[in-house]
């Protein structure tokens, strides 16, 4: 174990590894969110915390606890999920960090489990960052790993509830994953927001399909999710060997 997890240690133990060298590292993963009938609620949570602790066992890194609240307002229709404001969000992460700011901590990962948590989390680093002279820097879910996912993923499209994250959840979590609720189905769009690939508006919209889900999540296999966890590991872990050396 290279790194520490702030919440096994004493406050004691804490003093001499809080400092201006120190690499603070806050996960955010929804803790209660739908995905379809055949994911739990916490996956997002699930996942991220998973990234966590392999980053954590690599990496010198000071880690918090998983935040499993955040953000999500596609799917504030869906009882049971929980969404934060994202102006409220962004204060409550900006107060964690500041904890650490107040006592010369420089550098910060945020490894972000969410889709429409990346706005706000870019505002605050940036807004941190201007004020403190630190550097947040906040991972992307949909980019981590994603030549894996590309490789591996046959499904004509996806995001959520769909071939990747149930393969993901499928190798952390298979006591979890129920196959047999597995669907085809996807989010409505209008055919001019992506091209031919690639997206040209950004249109708020819902989880509007009957299971919430968005992919084909029947093609998800155990394999597919090991390949692709351990891919985004990867590229968490290269960025935080070079973010170690950048002068702040």
């Amino acid at each position: 174990m290279k790194g520490v997890f702030l919440s096994e240690i004493t406050s004691e133990e804490a003093q001499s590894l809080i400092h201006e060298n120190s690499i603070v590292v806050l996960p955010i993963g929804g803790g209660v969110k739908e995905h379809g009938g055949h994911l739990p609620m916490g996956t997002d949570y699930f996942v991220t915390d998973w990234l966590a602790k392999q980053v954590t066992e690599r990496c010198e890194v000071v880690t918090l606890p998983t935040l499993p609240y955040a953000y999500f307002p596609a799917f504030v229709e869906w009882k049971g999920s929980v969404s934060v404001e994202a102006e409220h969000f962004s204060h409550f992460v900006e107060d964690i960090l500041h904890n650490y700011i107040r006592f010369g901590v420089k550098k910060f990962l945020i490894i972000d489990g969410g889709i429409s948590t990346h706005i706000p989390l870019m505002i605050s680093a940036a807004t941190l960052g201007n004020r403190y002279g630190v550097k947040v820097a906040v991972s992307c879910c949909a980019g981590l790993g994603q030549e894996v996912d590309d490789a591996l993923c046959q499904q004509a499209k996806g995001g959520h509830g769909d071939e990747a994250e149930t393969s993901t959840m499928l190798y952390i979590r298979e006591d979890l994953v129920h196959m047999d609720k597995t669907v085809e189905e996807y989010f409505s769009q209008m055919e001019t927001v992506v091209r031919n690939g690639i997206k040209k508006i950004y249109l708020p919209g819902h989880a509007d399909t009957p299971h919430g889900t968005n992919g084909n999540s029947t093609l998800a296999t155990k394999e597919k999710g090991e390949a692709m966890m351990w891919a985004k590991v990867d590229d968490l872990v290269a960025f935080l060997e070079e973010f170690k050396e950048l002068k702040v």
